[in-house]
């Protein structure tokens, strides 16, 4: 039994440290497919992305600080940009989060919904949806997470990449 924990807890570190290693350029154009991916879904909603971007950022902590073990010069990331479009209400919200779902949808992405946050938290009557494109970059439209105002989220998800970028340009 000991032998069988000791099995299943060393897969479970592998796992982590089996997944593929970006170079430091492919790491980078996988900066950039997050960030057009998400301009692309805010663009369609008839918006400059430029103006109502919010933050871009790399770390996660669930990213940073799993059991895997990285050889030397591999990094772990989480490219993720917010936007925040300002809507002149929850009916403009509802429109706007139905049309990148119909958009979504005839390109042929699935489409999951993410339930409204509770009455008593940020966002509360604000759902949101989440679809992932053909690179991997998940897109949701939804309240932020402290604010409770809508957002729009391209997530790069958790890429192991050689390098170390302190610049996201």
């Amino acid at each position: 039994m000991t032998v069988l924990l000791l099995a299943a807890l060393a897969q479970g570190c592998a796992s982590p440290a089996g997944s593929r290693v970006l170079s430091e350029t492919a790491f980078r154009e996988h900066l950039r497919h997050t960030q057009e991916a998400g301009e692309d879904a805010v663009r369609r909603l008839g918006m400059d992305p430029a103006s109502v971007v919010d933050q871009k950022e790399m770390a996660d902590a669930s990213c940073k600080d799993d059991l895997g073990v990285d050889s030397e010069g591999v990094t772990r990331d989480q490219p993720t940009v917010t936007w925040a479009p300002d809507f002149a209400s929850h009916a403009a919200y509802a429109t706007a989060v139905e049309t990148l779902r119909e958009s979504w949808s005839a390109q042929g992405l699935t489409v999951e919904d993410i339930p409204a946050p509770a009455q008593d938290e940020p966002g509360a009557g604000l759902p949101g949806i989440r679809a992932t494109d053909d690179r991997g970059v998940e897109l949701s439209p939804r309240p932020g997470w402290y604010s409770g105002e809508p957002t729009l989220v391209a997530d790069g998800g958790c890429v192991r990449h050689r390098g170390y970028l302190v610049d996201w340009e």
